[in-house]
């Protein structure tokens, strides 16, 4: 006769809630090793160009996007380590703070005009809601800001950056790292954002070393720089 096999025990409700417990435990702890190793694997390429000159990091920098054509999470590191190299060695001159302040109100002016342009578009849609349009019934908007970065060609014209640092620069900043305000639906999501938080002064970041305590540094300046592995002092 053929044997008949023993049919396993129905899985009770308290070994699924193990099971699962477990389940969740080795995600948290490979999670963690992912970390890890990558911290890992950042700080082996920091220590790799520590003492280098920014020209050869620049190098390796260029030649991996050459390869690539993508912004992936080892150009973000390099990238990052060309931030830390030349804020190393800045210095908040009169010329370098003035510059910066006029980069912080570009975003500010620039914010202020996409919620005076967003702002009627909001109360359009929602009238047209509220009348029972037969083709709208909800809608969802997102405001950004895109930098672009210019550069002379080689008649002295200026033009958007197509090779180069700054090539890989604007390709980072427009498609990764550009503030927005996303998942607008109603005129408050957009007013009451914190980007026009005037209570949040990101002035009193460490590495202004209070050179802007009479000033407001803006949202749209602290998630450039503090967000950004890209973004350096020297660049304002």
């Amino acid at each position: 006769m053929k044997e008949l096999k023993k049919r396993r025990p129905p899985v009770t409700t308290n070994a699924k809630k193990l099971q699962k417990e477990n389940y969740d435990k080795q995600k948290i702890m490979i999670t963690c090793k992912d970390v890890y190793d990558s911290l890992n694997d950042f700080f082996e390429l920091r220590k790799k160009f520590e003492s280098s000159p920014i020209e050869e990091l620049e190098e390796t920098i260029l030649a991996h996007w050459n390869a690539k054509q993508e912004v992936d999470e080892e150009l973000k590191d390099l990238m990052s380590i060309r931030k830390w190299k030349i804020n190393d060695t800045f210095e908040w001159t009169p010329e370098n703070k003035e510059k910066f302040l006029r980069l912080n109100q570009k975003f500010i002016n620039h914010f202020e005009k996409l919620r005076d342009e967003a702002v009627p578009i909001i109360k359009m849609l929602q009238k047209r809601i509220e009348d029972k349009d037969e083709f709208l019934h909800d809608f969802y908007l997102e405001v950004k800001i895109t930098p672009y970065i210019y550069v002379p060609d080689e008649n002295g014209a200026i033009c958007e950056a197509e090779d180069g640092m700054e090539r890989i620069l604007d390709e980072i900043l427009n498609e990764h790292l550009v503030p927005n305000i996303w998942g607008i639906e109603k005129e408050e999501d957009i007013t009451e954002s914190i980007y026009f938080d005037t209570k949040q002064n990101w002035n009193i970041e460490t590495y202004f070393e209070g050179k802007f305590d009479g000033d407001f540094i803006s949202q749209a300046i602290h998630d450039l720089y503090d967000h950004s592995p890209v973004f350096d002092k020297k660049k304002c």
